[in-house]
């Protein structure tokens, strides 16, 4: 259950989904009070962005043959889901699903893959591109794109993420189509979370303030 205290013209700027950079949003969660989501980028300027990536993917796939997106739930629904139909390519889209994650309820990387769903059907010898979420200490990707390489041999194997934070990488990872960069900041909105809570904000935000209720 989820209660939201907020002035009248917070209100109207959430239900409206036009936050204000500046704009805080005091909320309680269970036992613990979250305070302070700071918006980073609005929804306009990240559809804005994927519509760049898109036509990007797109020049670069256009003319491959049976080509797959893999998307790593959950964190990257949002993006993934936008970022298909703003890629256009002369055979259609082969989308498939994974889920992997490094982060428990926490806000720091757990330095640990776990790989609850990992099933994939034959996609040998395809042209691959994996729709990440987030990259920052890079565990994660690094261990996918080796499983990827191990098990089906791809012609092509490429990545794209809705975010790159490089200040935070352990291992050698670079994305080859980035949303956006950011600093070492704990985010959330837009398929990111925190404790399984706030992915459905249509803005990606700076959460910052949690303390126990």
């Amino acid at each position: 259950m989820r209660t939201f205290l907020l002035t009248s013209e917070s209100l109207r700027r959430v239900h409206s989904r036009l936050t204000l950079e500046w704009n805080y949003i005091w909320c309680f969660i269970s036992e613990k009070v979250v305070a302070n989501i700071k918006e980073i980028y609005s929804s306009q300027t990240i559809q804005d962005r994927i519509r760049e990536l898109g036509k990007e993917i797109s020049r670069d796939y256009a003319d491959l043959e049976k080509p797959v997106i893999i998307g790593v739930m959950k964190g990257a629904f949002c993006f993934l889901a936008d970022l298909v139909r703003n890629i256009s390519t002369n055979e259609p889209l082969q989308i498939e699903f994974v889920r992997l994650s490094s982060y428990g309820a926490g806000t720091e990387s757990s330095g640990h893959v776990q790989a609850p769903w990992l099933d994939l059907p034959d996609i040998r010898y395809r042209h691959i591109l994996v729709v990440e979420d987030i990259v920052d200490s890079g565990r994660t990707a690094k261990f996918f794109l080796e499983y990827l390489k191990d098990q089906f041999n791809p012609k092509s194997l490429k990545m794209a993420v809705f975010l790159d934070k490089p200040s935070r990488r352990v291992v050698p990872c670079e994305p080859d189509y980035v949303g956006f960069t950011i600093d070492d900041l704990f985010v959330i909105g837009y398929g990111l979370d925190y404790a399984e809570h706030y992915r459905e904000l249509p803005f990606l935000g700076e959460l910052s303030g949690i303390s126990e209720g």
